[in-house]
């Protein structure tokens, strides 16, 4: 746990909005965190906010494996102080990532209505935090087109004919079809048998051979006019994360 400070002792740097701040509202805690204490945990959804007076703090990412990956390392600057937690302003969200500090750290622990009378009578502190409300947009702005861009399938639609051949015994799996309508002839072996797609994993025909990149073991051949949506294999990664469910039980199977 955080140790209280005694206000009178706080260093508050050249910056010369802190000072009245704190006059103005005594019901802001100055707090002292250890090495490796948490100010922000991951999921939670406090809206506790920070001002950091002296010290360095890491932000961290949970990564599937459970282990933490540094995003950021924040210091405390003259005349720039670092806002931690600013976006709960905007209401009751679970944090996005742990901050904890390096090394012992001094710092303010404010509630989301102490931005209110910042920004009704602080402007230096006001132009502070614009300036982070603009870069957390602007990450998160990025992350969304990230997170598009690693499930974004790319699939394009084809109608097929009957008698085109698909898919051939043998050759390199180049791509994914779902076939939506239609049927197909799938030659394997001395076996040979018609599909639909609810015959099909999710109607994905060559699904095992996509995932795996082995040749495919069967031919496949359009028996009736088919409507297909077509996944070209540089989007394997995405197909991964898009379908997780589908991918395990083709595996254990």
């Amino acid at each position: 746990m955080p140790d209280p400070l005694d206000p009178t002792t706080l260093d508050l740097g050249s910056d010369p909005e802190l000072g009245p701040l704190l006059s103005a509202h005594p019901d802001i805690e100055p707090l002292r965190f250890r090495d490796g204490e948490r100010l922000v945990v991951e999921g939670e959804d406090s809206q506790d906010l920070y001002i950091l007076l002296r010290g360095a703090l890491v932000v961290e990412k949970v990564l599937p494996d459970g282990t933490q990956r540094p995003l950021a390392q924040l210091e405390c600057r003259p005349q720039a102080p670092v806002i931690i937690g600013e976006m709960a302003y905007f209401g009751a969200q679970r944090r996005t990532a742990t901050v904890r500090a390096v090394g012992s750290c001094q710092a303010l622990h404010l509630k989301p209505s102490h931005l209110d009378a910042i920004m009704a009578g602080f402007p230096g502190l006001t132009r502070i935090l614009c300036r982070q409300f603009t870069a957390r947009l602007s990450e998160a702005n990025q992350e969304l087109r990230d997170l598009r861009a690693r499930f974004d399938l790319a699939a394009h639609p084809r109608m097929a004919q009957p008698g085109e051949v698909l898919l051939e015994t043998g050759e390199p799996a180049h791509a994914l079809f779902q076939l939506t309508m239609g049927s197909v002839r799938v030659d394997e072996g001395m076996t040979s048998r018609v599909v639909r797609a609810e015959d099909l994993p999710e109607g994905f025909l060559g699904l095992e051979a996509f995932l795996r990149g082995i040749p495919h073991p069967f031919t496949a051949t359009v028996e009736e006019p088919c409507f297909l949506a077509v996944i070209e294999a540089e989007r394997r990664e995405a197909f991964l994360r898009s379908y997780p469910g589908l991918v395990i039980r083709l595996l254990q199977s």
